[in-house]
């Protein structure tokens, strides 16, 4: 049985996300050297996420089950974040706890993958955890700036744009994770379609805070 060929909202769709996904590697690319050492860390996250989104959307094209590549992109994406926080944050104790946090969420995605009966289904507890975590460093970068009261623009600060959009991000996506198995066994599937087009604002979203702390000239002191 052959798969039928993509429409046109699918494409659309494709398009939209990728959009903002290849302009932050594009612009990460053009502003590498000026990067202070965090927004380095961003950098290589926009260039490790830009072809397991691009194959990812292209399986989804061709209908093909992309579920295998979220353990990868789960921890990849998780271990980046922790080193851009950790060059942000400035925290001797966090720097600390960094390592452990990364290796024990690499640990639990390797065993969470090799136990599961199917690589293909969709399975929440790995982005769970990881949202909680990321959450939990962003409420740490907030924490940071009312402390201190130090910058005078938020819409120039860089790690400002990166920590809104992974808050909206997430807290939006743990609520899809959360209850996505079962709306897909309680709803119809046009209720699922909506709700996962949710997800797809909030990944453009994301992508354009990433694009936005890329592009902005960041503070000599933050080298």
């Amino acid at each position: 049985m052959t798969a039928s060929a993509p429409t046109t909202s699918q494409l659309v769709t494709a398009v939209l996300i990728l959009l903002p996904i290849i302009g932050a590697a594009i612009i990460a690319g053009q502003r590498y050297r000026q990067l202070p050492g965090n927004l380095r860390y961003l950098a290589w996250l926009a260039w490790f996420e830009l072809p397991l989104d691009l194959g990812g959307e292209i399986m989804g094209l061709l209908q093909r089950n992309n579920l295998f590549i979220m353990p990868l992109y789960t921890v990849g994406e998780f271990w980046l974040l922790a080193l851009v926080y950790a060059r942000t944050l400035q925290s001797a104790a966090f720097n600390k706890v960094v390592p452990w946090l990364v290796g024990g969420f690499a640990a639990y995605a390797l065993l969470d993958s090799l136990l599961a009966a199917d690589l293909t289904r969709f399975r929440p507890g790995q982005q769970v955890i990881q949202g909680l975590l990321i959450l939990a460093m962003v409420g740490l970068y907030f924490r940071k700036l009312l402390h201190e009261l130090q910058i005078r623009s938020l819409t120039q600060e860089p790690m400002f744009w990166v920590s809104i959009g992974l808050f909206l991000y997430f807290v939006g996506y743990l609520q899809i994770a959360l209850f996505s198995n079962y709306m897909m066994q309680h709803y119809s599937m046009a209720f699922n379609r909506n709700i996962w087009t949710i997800h797809t604002g909030l990944i453009i979203l994301l992508h354009c805070c990433y694009c936005r702390a890329l592009a902005i000239s960041p503070r000599p002191a933050q080298a």
